[in-house]
């Protein structure tokens, strides 16, 4: 080539790169969702959308509760979940705001084994242990909806890690936080290079099939499991140097939703309505879908024999063949699959018609071309026999209590007393812990009667308790047990302290939690559940000379300024 060609050449090498680089902002900035082709449903339930999983500025969210309610109107949504860290804060801003969009308030729990979403919650008067089987057990006791979330986190400590933990947990299928952090890097450079042209296109390339689905299906193989999909909405991305204002409340709302089936229309009642949502959300009564890539209000997955009809979360008697359908106004080319036990059983453009004649669990993934993720993943159809039906409950029930044999008497809190009323400055303790008549039977018994105080800088920890400051050989013991109830209900901490000179107090503290109740229980506290309180997993708990055992109230127990009542009686050993 001549030198005098090369300007030239150039200049046609610098063209071309222009135009591919317009044709390809244009084809980011014209992307469009697929057009459905609509069909009657055959059922009469209303769908109603939603996300949840979200953050505001009561925990590390950038917006207000009415920031997030504006995104989820404008992102067309029904209602919206708020979960804060740790934090039932906006609790009082549940209900219809003014964008008429309808907000409940859970909370996403940290526990040692993963973080869990929790809805259908009152305000409580306590704070979670950090144990996620006790988590489960307090939001057993109020009614609670508890899923897994982030299950499948690049990052150690947001995965879950106890997927045989009992209870009826569901599961959060797909995860924004999840899906970005999976990407890395050169995606999120991808993904923000779109944003400004399409920010719906920009986050939908950023999704890959979650690996949860064949975790849920394990799930599913021994118990039911609810499967929903969690925004994790902050109202930004932080990353290690700032917060960056993408993606917003509404472009995360528009990506992914929860469609919930309901049999009357949401009716303006705030209580009525978060009641009927929450009621079919607890059956399974949803499915899931990506609403920007292509429509997903008109979906429908059922099960028929003779006359009866039975839709997702539904447990259908094994008595013989069963019809599924499933379909909907769907894009011209999507694929439905039928899955049971987790294993493709039939695939098909638009309807699903099959016959079944096994149980199992069966459930739909719809497919768009191009796409690795799933446009609809639906909840389950229980095709079960009364056998299976038995073992699944049984697989979904929490531990009872554990029973005691023989126990050694410790202490009965009559006139006498080893233990001693210790608080810090900023809580005031009621010195006199001994409470005459107070006990089960109408005997004395201890009482931790306090009003916790603010941490400040200064103070960051306030604390109450009542402590036996005795060296005590408790070798062949399993654990503690006492009696226990409070004015309100209440989690506190029991500490057994051994001795360790290499420790600036002398002694190793291990603990346990323990939640009170307005009525007197007999509660134990075995050795070998209780953890170092510096979460250090070496060493044990050396039986032959502990220190001291503590009842413990403090903010990592109950909110600051807690005030209130627990009265212990008959503290033994087993």
């Amino acid at each position: 080539m001549t030198a005098a060609a090369r300007p030239a050449f150039r200049r046609v090498i610098a063209a071309s790169l222009l135009l591919v680089a317009l044709v390809v902002v244009w084809r980011v900035a014209a992307w469009r969702p697929q057009p459905i082709v609509p069909t009657d449903l055959p059922d009469d339930f209303v769908r109603v959308s939603g996300v949840a999983h979200v953050h505001t500025a009561h925990s590390d969210g950038s917006g207000q509760v009415e920031d997030v309610e504006a995104a989820a109107a404008a992102a067309g949504l029904d209602f919206v979940i708020v979960t804060d860290h740790n934090s039932l804060a906006a609790k009082p801003d549940e209900g219809y705001g003014p964008a008429g969009v309808l907000t409940l308030v859970g909370t996403e729990i940290s526990n040692r084994q993963g973080h869990l979403l929790a809805m259908r919650l009152p305000q409580l008067t306590y704070r979670f242990s950090g144990d996620a089987a006790e988590a489960l057990l307090d939001l057993a006791d109020v009614d609670g909806l508890s899923f897994a979330a982030h299950p499948e986190s690049d990052r150690d400590d947001l995965r879950w890690r106890d997927w045989e933990l009992p209870g009826s947990w569901g599961v959060e299928l797909l995860n924004g936080d999840s899906q970005w952090r999976a990407a890395g890097w050169v995606g999120l450079f991808g993904a923000l290079a779109r944003y400004p042209l399409n920010p719906d296109y920009a986050l939908l390339r950023l999704l890959r099939r979650p690996a949860t689905l064949d975790r849920w299906d394990e799930v599913l193989s021994r118990r039911r499991a609810i499967g929903i999909t969690g925004a994790d909405a902050h109202g930004s991305l932080t990353t290690l140097s700032a917060a960056l204002p993408f993606p917003s409340y509404e472009a995360v709302f528009r990506i992914a939703q929860n469609y919930v089936l309901l049999d009357e229309p949401l009716g303006g009642n705030a209580a009525a309505d978060s009641a009927a949502l929450l009621d079919a959300l607890g059956k399974g009564r949803l499915y899931v879908g990506l609403g920007a890539l292509a429509p997903a209000d008109q979906f429908f997955f059922h099960a028929e024999r003779g006359d009866e009809r039975w839709t997702m979360g539904d447990d259908v008697p094994a008595a013989g063949p069963v019809r599924l359908r499933a379909g909907g106004s769907l894009p011209a080319h999507a694929t439905l699959t039928l899955l049971r036990n987790g294993i493709a059983l039939a695939s098909t453009d638009r309807v699903l018609d099959q016959w079944v004649p096994d149980p199992g669990v069966y459930r739909v993934e719809a497919h768009l071309p191009g796409w690795p993720v799933p446009w609809i993943v639906s909840n389950p159809i229980y095709v079960v026999s009364e056998e299976d039906r038995a073992r699944r409950r049984r697989a979904a029930a929490l531990p009872d209590p554990v029973v005691v044999g023989d126990t050694l008497e410790l202490e009965r809190f009559e006139t006498r007393s080893t233990f001693e009323a210790v608080a810090d400055y900023t809580t005031t303790l009621d010195p006199q812990f001994i409470a005459p008549g107070a006990g089960p039977d109408g005997s004395n018994a201890a009482r931790i009667a306090f009003q916790l105080g603010t941490p400040t800088a200064d103070h960051p920890s306030p604390f109450a308790s009542l402590g036996s400051y005795v060296t005590r050989d408790l070798t062949g013991h399993a654990g503690l047990v006492f009696s226990v109830r409070s004015d309100v209900p209440y989690r506190f901490w029991v500490q057994v302290r051994d001795l360790n000179p290499e420790e600036p107090e002398g002694a190793d503290t291990w603990q346990g939690s323990v939640r009170s109740t307005t009525t007197w229980q007999d509660v134990t506290v075995p050795f070998a559940r209780m953890r170092n309180v510096i979460d250090d997993p070496r060493g044990t708990l050396e039986l032959e000379d502990t220190q001291a055992i503590v009842f413990l109230v403090d903010i990592g127990a109950v909110p600051p300024g807690t005030g209130g009542t627990i009265w212990i009686d008959n503290l033994r050993v087993y």
